[in-house]
């Protein structure tokens, strides 16, 4: 974990003359990444939060590609249909596709009519029929709203649009909204939380746990979620009733947002836009995992994480900062993309330590607060932690440039200077320096 030297700062750099430009490039990055972000505060003609977690888009330039995405959908079924095999089982494989097709894409006017028919088909029992879901699906699909006020029709086409770009199992728009169970769980879910925002909780509920029976996840009706968000595998997802999930997330099979006590109210992680959860994460408590952030595959993270930032293990320890601007769509589950910290720590580097308890010494979060006082002012947290990366590839360098210093001495002594005992013992204690 990064830890930086408090008084380390370089001699020409002071802490409020290198704030906005140290932060210049990252927040141009924060921006790209979060383009069209807006809260309940934009619905109500306030000002966003920088902080906030979902955003909506131009509907008009949406209700277009909305209508995109239905043709390119119908345009894979009918290729689905023309499939051929040379074996025997050939038309009693095409009589069976041409069925399915048929009956949840071809016979059907709309994508919310096909969506809330397919749906339905897999969540009806005896005491639950077709007709009776297909109607309350069909009309959350066509007039419902999402808890930030977006159409749920609009949601649903920038979520199948994410899991095409993202997935490289995905072969077309079509095989998604027939076979992905992350899909379909994930507009189960928006039908539940509409009901939920309409005072039928227990109707919410049903469908809830239905989902759960069905696609082996359990999203809580009153959790967030915004748009573009793919759920890949989906088995054993768990998302707790307070969670938010940013724009453009992408999570993996096994995630779960917890809680971690039986305490109520708001207790449930905040991921912000375009975060990569890696399989079998656990992020549990009120913590804040912040845009374009990385978390690592089995991490149990515990503590906020900040901006860019790539997290792994048990407890999550931050190793370094992503590089790439949006890490849900690049999907990098190793630490290629990652700009590392220096991870074996030794007596020439001044700057970090394993320990951020040590005196004289700070992690990424205690560095926010210290600079806070430093300042006598609230810092923003992308701001803060953008002098904290920078600091850090500052201080990496210096260091990076006394051992090459230290190590060109050593090949000085073993090259020109006489052999005895004396030097070769310097030699050698410069050699473990290096």
């Amino acid at each position: 974990m990064g830890v930086i030297a408090e008084n380390a700062l370089p001699h020409h750099l002071t802490m409020k003359d290198s704030l906005k430009d140290i932060a210049a490039n990252h927040a141009q990055r924060l921006s790209a990444a979060c383009r069209n972000r807006s809260t309940d505060n934009e619905i109500n003609g306030k000002e966003e939060p920088l902080d906030g977690f979902h955003c909506n888009g131009n509907e008009s330039s949406e209700q277009l590609r909305g209508d995109i995405v239905w043709e390119d959908i119908r345009k894979d079924a009918e290729e689905m249909c023309n499939e051929r095999n040379e074996d025997s089982l050939d038309v009693e494989a095409s009589e069976l596709l041409h069925g399915i097709v048929k009956r949840s894409i071809l016979d059907r006017g709309s994508l919310e009519e096909a969506l809330s028919a397919h749906l339905a088909s897999k969540l009806s029992w005896d005491a639950a029929p077709f007709e009776r879901w297909h109607a309350i699906l069909l009309k959350s699909f066509t007039s419902g709203m999402s808890h930030c006020g977006k159409a749920i029709r609009y949601l649903m086409r920038d979520d199948l649009i994410a899991i095409k770009e993202r997935d490289p199992a995905c072969p077309s728009s079509g095989h998604a909204f027939l076979y992905f169970k992350g899909f379909h769980a994930i507009q189960a879910y928006r039908a539940a939380n509409w009901l939920w925002s309409k005072g039928q909780r227990s109707l919410a509920s049903a469908l809830q746990s239905r989902i759960s029976e069905v696609f082996g996840m359990d999203i809580h009706p009153a959790a967030q979620l915004g748009s573009g968000i793919m759920i890949d595998h989906g088995t054993g997802v768990v998302i707790g009733e307070t969670a938010r999930v940013g724009n453009g997330c992408t999570l993996l099979h096994g995630v779960t947002l917890g809680g971690n006590g039986k305490q109520q109210g708001d207790r449930h992680p905040k991921l912000g836009c375009n975060v990569l959860v890696g399989a079998g994460a656990s992020i549990l408590g009120n913590v804040k995992i912040g845009d374009g952030s990385k978390i690592g595959a089995s991490a149990v993270v515990l503590n906020d994480i900040p901006d860019f930032a790539t997290a792994v293990g048990c407890p999550a320890k931050i190793i370094g900062r992503a590089k790439e601007d949006n890490p849900a769509v690049v999907l990098d589950h190793s630490c290629k993309y990652v700009q590392l910290f220096t991870q074996r720590i030794r007596s020439l580097c001044p700057y970090r330590h394993l320990s951020p308890s040590k005196p004289g010494y700070l992690g990424p979060h205690d560095f926010i607060f210290r600079l806070e006082q430093v300042l006598e002012k609230d810092v923003p947290r992308e701001t803060a932690m953008a002098l904290f990366f920078e600091l850090c590839r500052i201080m990496t360098m210096m260091v990076s440039l006394k051992k090459q210093s230290l190590r060109n001495m050593w090949l000085f002594s073993k090259i020109c200077l006489p052999r005895n005992d004396n030097l070769s013992a310097a030699s050698r204690s410069i050699q473990r320096s290096a």
